[in-house]
């Protein structure tokens, strides 16, 4: 099973961060998300840690927001190409 330590090892073995000093990493280890839900964000090791860092529409909506999912699974489900050859895929608007 993944942990924060085994994932860590393996990011730094093959990633550049380009927005951090790679050096920070030997003495501030990185912090590997499993999930998120609403404001929260959870590692591999368990820890739940408020996200304050996130963009705008996280912000606004939190991590895996249930009616925006139910919406992209709907989606999905609908043809993804409008056709003008004589075919013709209804947006549903």
């Amino acid at each position: 099973m993944a942990s924060n330590s085994s994932l860590s090892q393996r990011d730094l073995a093959v990633l550049w961060h380009p927005c951090t000093q790679m050096k920070d990493h030997e003495t501030l280890p990185l912090i590997p998300i499993k999930s998120g839900q609403g404001i929260w964000l959870e590692d591999f090791d368990g820890n739940r840690y408020l996200d304050a860092i996130s963009s705008w529409w996280v912000n606004l909506f939190g991590h895996a927001n249930p009616a925006i999912n139910a919406a992209l699974k709907a989606q999905l489900d609908t043809p993804g190409t409008r056709y003008f050859c004589r075919l013709y895929a209804p947006s549903g608007n």
